[in-house]
């Protein structure tokens, strides 16, 4: 899953390593069962490859509470999953890709009728960090 390059895709981070990074993403899936609107999938779309911070602060400009309130907690809980399972550095995280996934939430077996369909929101989420790769042990001459 880690592989090694000069730097990540990522915009904001600065480009002044030299040393080979490993960069790993994980991708997160959120159940919404609302539909998200017009305004909050277009600033979604602009979250696309920018640092973690950056995306927390044009989140935080959504005028819908209860949409701002869900991604930024998405948000949030994903950067604590993140930072715990895989030791990642908080300034060195980005938003690789997040989008909105429509699913049809219906049992055709059951439910005949096709004009009683339920849709499911899914937020899906492609985080990507780096870290530098782990220093090799030195074998010993004996």
């Amino acid at each position: 899953m880690a592989i090694l390059v000069p730097h990540p895709k990522c915009q904001e981070l600065p480009r002044v390593y030299r040393s080979p990074m490993v960069l790993e993403f994980i991708m997160i899936n959120a159940k919404n069962t609302q539909l998200v609107s017009k305004d909050t999938n277009k600033i979604l779309k602009c979250l696309r490859r920018r640092s973690f911070y950056k995306a927390l602060k044009i989140v935080s400009e959504i005028d819908n509470i209860i949409e701002r309130n869900f991604i930024l907690q998405i948000l949030y809980s994903v950067a604590t999953y993140s930072e715990n399972n895989h030791s990642t550095n908080l300034l060195k995280l980005w938003i690789e890709d997040i989008y909105v996934k429509k699913t049809i939430n219906a049992n055709q077996f059951i439910d005949r009728n096709v004009h009683n369909l339920n849709y499911n929101y899914n937020l899906i989420i492609k985080l990507g960090f780096q870290y530098k790769a782990p220093p090799r042990k030195k074998e010993t001459l004996w």
